[in-house]
């Protein structure tokens, strides 16, 4: 009978640890998505500012 608990313990035990570290990795995955997400956005907002910005010499002389 204690045999049984003992090992009935250690199944819960495992299975808390796994979920834990299931946990863990699915949240760095969740990170990485969410920074590259980010980093697309800027790449495409840096790309758009770039592409209207006025060319060097136009525009009002204060601006230059």
């Amino acid at each position: 009978m204690e045999l049984v608990v003992i090992v009935g313990l250690a199944m819960l035990v495992g299975a808390g640890a796994g979920w834990l570290v299931s946990a863990r990795c699915h949240q760095r995955r969740r990170a990485e998505l969410v920074h590259f997400a980010q980093a697309w956005e800027y790449a495409r907002y840096a790309g758009y500012v770039s592409a209207h910005r006025y060319p060097n010499g136009t525009g009002a002389p204060f601006l230059r």
